[in-house]
């Protein structure tokens, strides 16, 4: 189980070391709105919204430069974060590559990064780039234990789906 949590705190940091500053702006309008029944997530600063899913519940929202939104469903991690609209997913993936250490790379192409760790307990994660607005794209990563990764697909493309724009 410690392997697990230090692998999902190596993509955390990963992701984090990732994703540069891209805003100025000093406060953040940011709500996570658990009575309405259509709205799981919004960020009117990054014109975000994550329709509510029955799968998935929001576990934090930092306050950084950045976007940076952790959701979970059981097992699985989501974690939504903002890069600039100028960083390409090539460079993200080389860059989230060479951070990333002990990982076999499942597949990828032009918007999907699919890796595995090799440790005993491996988990597969799923890293997704997404062009949302004219000033920020969205990385997009899902971590799951290799044992309920299957399980775990239906979810990751329900919510692929429910992030949107405002």
């Amino acid at each position: 189980m410690n392997r697990k949590l230090i692998i999902i705190l190596l993509a955390i940091l990963a992701l984090l070391l990732v994703v540069g500053c891209n805003t100025d702006e000093s406060s953040q309008d940011v709500e996570a709105e658990t009575t309405s029944k259509d709205v799981l997530y919004k960020n009117a600063t990054y014109d975000i919204v994550v329709e509510k899913n029955d799968d998935w519940e929001l576990k934090s929202d930092a306050n950084t430069d950045n976007l940076n939104v952790i959701l979970r469903n059981g097992k699985s991690q989501a974690i939504i974060s903002s890069v600039s609209s100028d960083r390409k997913f090539a460079a993200v993936k080389k860059e989230l590559k060479a951070s990333t250490k002990n990982i076999k790379i499942i597949s990828e192409d032009n918007n999907r990064l699919s890796y595995q760790s090799t440790l005993e307990d491996a988990i597969l994660t799923d890293v997704y780039f997404k062009e949302h607005n004219s000033s920020i794209n969205l990385i997009i990563i899902f971590m799951s234990p290799e044992s309920a990764y299957e399980q775990a697909k239906p979810s990751v493309k329900s919510l692929l789906k429910h992030i949107k724009q405002l």
